[in-house]
């Protein structure tokens, strides 16, 4: 007689791990593009005294960057 054994409930919660890791890295993408390009942004709007205008554009860059690795992502999921 064939036993039915129960994988171990580590090798689940591996596995959940492993097939959720690509979404969840698009959120730490998306916040760390945006914290380090406002950064960056700051950085240049002290600088040159250009106040506002540096750390807005280095939130929408990190945000576009962040989109683009998210559809990368997802595509890249899509094939498979």
């Amino acid at each position: 007689m064939k036993k039915n054994k129960k994988e171990p409930v580590h090798k689940d919660l591996h596995r959940a791990f492993h097939l959720a890791a690509p979404y969840l890295s698009i959120a730490y993408v998306m916040i760390g593009g945006v914290l380090f390009f406002g950064y960056i942004g700051n950085f240049f709007d002290k600088k040159w005294d250009s106040s506002p205008l540096g750390i807005i554009t280095g939130v929408f860059l990190g945000f576009g960057l962040g989109l683009y690795n998210m559809v990368k992502v997802l595509k890249q999921f899509d094939r498979e």
